[in-house]
Parts: structure tokens; sequence; C-alpha cells
């Protein structure tokens, strides 16, 4: 992602400026080396984003795409998904029923969701080779 990063590094400095009030006002050690140590991984996760992709620093929209992309309208095995999760953590609570109910719809709406990336990774390949003979 272009300038996905920058956010990271701002959240970086303002937990810096936080880290260093509380290392000020506060008289326990925990507390601001807790504070440094999330300075620390704030920053060390916005470098490792800079240094794997130098886009991330960038700022505006990347360049435009000439290449096909897939794009689903909607996916039935992504809402039952969801669906089957709810259901499953609702089942912990409430009833074994549920929870084993919630994971066969988990299973199945997998085996759905491997259908649908086969059926769009063919099309794909169709459109491609559509292209190419025009």
């Amino acid at each position: 992602m272009r300038g996905g990063a920058i956010p990271i590094l701002a959240w970086g400095t303002i937990l810096l400026v936080l880290a260093i009030g509380n290392w000020v006002w506060n008289d326990k050690t925990a507390d601001g080396a807790a504070a440094s140590a999330a300075v620390v991984i704030i920053y060390g996760f916005g470098v490792a984003l800079w240094l794997a992709r130098r886009e991330a620093i960038r700022r505006g929209p990347p360049p435009p795409r000439t290449d096909a992309e897939a794009v689903p309208q909607a996916s039935v095995s992504a809402m039952l998904i969801g669906l089957s999760v709810g259901c499953a953590l609702f089942g912990l609570a409430w009833a074994k029923f549920l929870l084993y109910f919630g994971i066969a719809v988990f299973v199945l709406s997998v085996g759905r969701l491997i259908i649908e990336l086969r059926a769009e990774r063919s099309t794909r390949k169709h459109v491609v080779s559509e292209e190419e003979h025009r």
C-alpha cells in the first residue's frame, strides 16, 4: 500500500511524546518502560513496512494498473464464514449444538470459498486470453 507506513510512524510519534511525558511525571519505572516498549514496537513495525516496500512511505495514489484484476461483486462463502464464526462463538456460551453447527457451516463455507477462488482464476485466465487475441 502506498503511504501505509505514514500513519503508523505518526502513531509512533504520538506514543513517543506520551512516553516522554510518562517518564517525566510518573515515578514508576515499569510504566515508563511499558510506554517506551510500545514506542519501539510501533516504530519497528513502521520501519519494517518501509523496508519491506519503499512505496509505504510515499504519499499520493499508486500508479495505475494495466493488468486485469478480478473484483468479485458478492461472496456467499464470506458471508457464511462470518455467520458460522458468530454461531460457534454464541454456541460456546449457550449450547453445544450451535458450536457444532457453526463448525460444520464453517467447513462447508471454506469449501465453497475454494470453489469461488477457482472460478475466479479460470475467469481471469479466460479474460486475459481473449484480450491477447484482440
